[in-house]
């Protein structure tokens, strides 16, 4: 039996500050708290870095040992930023702090520890694009046999894979889940996660979700090494911890168990917003039940947002039923209540918000200090080509530019060669999206087709298809039905008619087995085809796509460079953890915001509710929430009335404003050239 003796710290570097005159008396609380299981619940706003620095130096002020200490964070920048903010707390070097991500700390553990595990330490760590080349080796021995359905990509095996180990799911539920019309290939797909294992144990590399897997099974089945952990880290502390996964919970849990449970915990349980990436919100919500004696510190305090736009977020997040209940408080002065906006449609959503923003410029407040925020990225789309026609520079956070993106080119690509059948570029496109077609097979049909008097009635016939492999003949067969239906429909010259009729083609199989997030991808489109609503022609839609094009190549207004400021666009879940004076949210309206698709989810309302939360508490002063009407998409036959969100209808009227725009005049701009 080991005998343990503790070493008596001397002392540490004293503060250099006044715990009084800095901190509020809840951060104090959590700052100066004692030993055990500490849960800190750190509203919006409310201090919580700052909570998480000031703990730190003050354990070191107590003696506690810099390497005595683990911080847990999300990213690498967010730990080195908390470090040298300590270094200036305590005039001492931080350098000996074991700071930084889970995966980060599990590669420093792993390699102290590889032995035990029947690793050699000069593992190699594979990155993501190193991942998808090992797996698509896999599934090329695997000698998958496809004939109707398309296999998925490496880069949708790595996401199945990746989510089936961070939620601790079985594989094939996983797929069943999330990605249904893979199910036929489950067996082949479990089989080549086997062969995955495999090379990588022969290749002695790990891939980031190796890194957490081994730390967990280090703790699991290696009690000593585990026990040792315990010792030499006295004081753990983890940042956001609503965003951590059951891995990465059980990690820090099972180090804590060894130390007499000295773990504190911090995060915001109604910032919980990535479930659909594999958070697990029972991590915070049922921490106290796994750690007995967790005391719980409430931060309420807040420093961002005014006393109206509290109120206003205060009432809808308390609608959720499982949760730390808590209320934010505002240490800033009065200001305007959020204004609720009803807009006829999403062209003239983007038209006010645009004007909106052009008066907010004129009135002082810099480009940089208004965001628009939105659930999906295609709710951008028209909002985003009313910003480039006024001239507004923008930044997104949420992606690529709207008219870049991957799958809105392949279906520029069907429009193009619909209008002109002798575009070369756009037809190679559409070729290598069919199953083993690559360069070579795609010049051949190209040569083949270039010189007809006419490319598309000769790619519709029997002669191009017998220059196929025999294998790849069923897909461009369908290919061929999907070309003529197009066709026929491309005589009626009506752009969203031709959009919609891409959805219903063979292409929706491509995007499903090539892209992630392929639901979103499709959603896009949808919004390309309502884009496309307003344009009479094929011709002067696709003249448009390309002007927009050359506007984004010129970094949207002219004469823009890096330092001139832009308005930020960015997606709710990009935009947490920020903050604007400004905040306009798009499309808040039943079918929009919430996620239909999140409904679907155990729990998905209240995560939305907490996206909601999330987006109104970025605002400092001005909030403005619009919703339309009338839906435009194809879901809504271009005339579906809109109800609000149900998340602003159950907050009081009281607590906003109602926004009035005149409906008599015309919504959509005449773009019909």
């Amino acid at each position: 039996m080991t005998r343990v003796f503790t070493l008596e710290g001397a002392g540490g570097p004293p503060l250099r500050v006044d715990l009084e005159r800095d901190l509020n008396a809840q951060q104090r609380a959590a700052v100066t708290c004692g030993d055990g299981p500490k849960l800190v619940i750190a509203g919006a706003g409310s201090g919580k870095t700052r909570t998480i620095t000031y703990r730190v130096a003050y354990l070191m002020s107590k003696g506690v040992p810099s390497s005595s200490i683990l911080l847990a964070t999300f990213t690498n920048k967010a730990a080195r930023e908390m470090l040298s903010r300590v270094e200036s707390l305590t005039g001492s070097a931080v350098g000996q702090v074991w700071g930084g991500t889970f995966h980060s700390l599990g590669n420093r553990i792993l390699r102290h520890h590889a032995k035990l595990l029947g690793l050699s330490s000069n593992y190699s760590i594979l990155d993501e694009e190193d991942q998808r080349d090992l797996l698509k080796v896999c599934v090329t021995e695997a000698r998958i046999t496809v004939e109707e359905k398309r296999f998925p990509a490496p880069s949708l095996l790595q996401d199945l894979i990746s989510f089936a180990f961070n939620t601790e799911q079985p594989l094939a539920v996983v797929i069943e889940r999330r990605a249904p019309h893979f199910i036929q290939w489950t067996k082949e797909i479990e089989g080549i996660l086997s062969r995955y294992a495999a090379k990588k144990r022969h290749a002695n590399a790990l891939d980031y979700d190796d890194l957490l897997g081994w730390w967990l099974t280090l703790l699991q089945d290696h009690p000593e090494a585990a026990a040792r952990l315990g010792r030499q880290f006295r004081c753990l502390l983890v940042d956001e911890y609503q965003d951590t996964n059951t891995i990465q919970a059980q990690i820090v849990e099972r180090v804590a168990a060894h130390n007499g449970c000295n773990l504190m915990v911090v995060g915001d349980d109604a910032q919980s917003i990535y479930g659909w990436r594999g958070a697990d919100y029972d991590n915070i919500l049922k921490f106290p039940e796994r750690n007995p004696g967790t005391e719980i510190f409430r931060l309420e305090m807040n420093y961002r947002s005014t006393p109206q736009i509290l109120d206003f977020t205060n009432a809808s997040i308390h609608q959720n039923a499982n949760q730390f209940h808590k209320t934010l408080v505002a240490s800033r002065p009065e200001g305007s209540r959020p204004v609720v906006i009803p807009v006829n449609d999403v062209y003239q959503e983007a038209a006010f918000v645009a004007q909106r923003i052009l008066q907010l410029r004129d009135e002082g407040i810099a480009l940089e200090e208004i965001a628009v925020l939105y659930r999906a990225h295609a709710h951008s789309t028209i909002l985003q080509a009313e910003l480039v026609r006024r001239n507004i520079p923008y930044e997104i956070r949420s992606g690529v530019r709207f008219f870049e993106q991957a799958h809105i080119k392949d279906v520029v690509a069907y429009l193009k060669i619909l209008q002109n059948p002798f575009d070369e570029v756009a037809w190679r496109r559409l070729f290598l999206m069919l199953p083993r077609v690559g360069n070579v097979t795609a010049a051949k049909l190209w040569d083949a087709a270039a010189s007809a008097a006419d490319p598309l009635t000769a790619l519709l016939g029997d002669t191009v298809r017998s220059m196929l492999p025999p294998n790849a003949r069923p897909f461009f067969t369908r290919f061929q039905h999907d070309l003529k239906h197009l066709q026929e429909l491309a005589q009626h010259d009506v752009p969203d008619a031709l959009i919609r009729s891409i959805l219903e083609t063979g292409y929706v199989d491509y995007v499903r087995a090539n892209y992630e997030g392929a639901e979103s991808r499709l959603e896009d489109i949808e919004q390309l085809g309502v884009f496309a609503r307003s344009y009479r022609s094929l011709q002067a839609l696709l003249s448009e796509l390309i002007l927009l094009g050359e506007l984004y190549g010129q970094d949207v207004a002219a004469g823009s460079s890096a330092e001139t400021e832009r308005l930020i666009l960015s997606s709710v879940h990009q935009a947490k953890g920020l903050e604007w004076q400004v905040v306009f949210l798009l499309r808040m309206c039943e079918g929009g915001f919430p996620s239909p698709m999140a409904l679907r989810e155990e729990g998905g309302e209240e995560e939305e509710r907490r996206i909601f939360y999330v987006a109104t508490t970025r605002a400092k002063e001005d909030l403005y929430i619009l919703h339309p009407l009338v839906d435009l998409s194809p879901r809504g036959a271009g005339g579906l009335l809109l109800q609000p969100s149900r998340f602003l209808q159950e907050i009081p009227f009281t607590l906003y404003e109602q926004g009035e725009i005149d409906l008599s005049a015309s919504s959509a701009p005449d773009l019909s050239a």
